[in-house]
Parts: structure tokens; C-alpha cells; sequence
């Protein structure tokens, strides 16, 4: 199972993401489930970096893992992606729950 954490500030604004484990969909190479999950996570932050420019206090991306941190200074340019990345994760939960877990903090 994936489990998706999405971090907020005292205004309750996104601040970062975590993605850890594995959807266990289908065998590596055919899991749609890992697939979606991962391409939207990956193309947020790429985004979030070449189109809007923000800084980040931490990335993390690597098997099984995807952490995204934005820096404070940045938060109110990044809501609109990363509400986005919220919105399609839930999305994906709702056809596969067994796959795909969000917790929000």
C-alpha cells in the first residue's frame, strides 16, 4: 500500500507531501496504481520547481519514497499544485483503497 501524508501549516495550507511503499497493484511494470501516483507526485514538484521557481527544504525521491518539503517563503505560489496533487491522489483512492492510503497532518 502507498501512504500518502500530506503536510499543512497554522493556516492550513499545504506545506510538503511523503509517498512511502508500493501500491502492490499489479508486478512491477504494470502497476497503474504506483504508476499514477508516482507521475503526479513527480510532475508536481518538477512544476513546482521549473514553472513556479519555489525553493524547497527537502526532496526526496527514490524507491518507494517521494518527500517534498516547500520552503515557508514559498508556500502561498505552491497551494495551487499542491492542492492539485491532493485532489488526483484522493481521486485514485476512491478507485483503489486497498492501494492507496492518505492521511493528512
Amino acid at each position: 500500500m502507498i501512504k500518502v501524508t500530506f503536510y499543512f501549516n497554522e493556516d492550513f495550507k499545504i506545506k510538503g507531501f511523503e509517498l512511502k511503499g508500493h501500491a502492490d497493484y499489479d508486478e512491477i511494470g504494470y502497476d497503474i496504481v504506483c504508476s499514477a501516483v508516482t507521475s503526479n507526485a513527480l510532475a508536481v514538484i518538477n512544476s513546482l520547481d521549473s514553472l513556479q521557481k519555489v525553493k524547497f527544504d527537502k526532496i526526496v525521491a527514490k524507491e518507494g519514497h517521494i518527500y517534498c518539503f516547500v520552503n515557508k517563503c514559498d508556500i502561498d505560489k505552491s497551494q495551487l499544485l499542491l492542492q492539485h496533487l491532493r485532489l488526483a491522489l484522493v481521486e485514485i483512492s476512491k478507485e483503489y483503497p486497498i492501494n492507496i492510503k492518505i492521511f493528512e497532518k
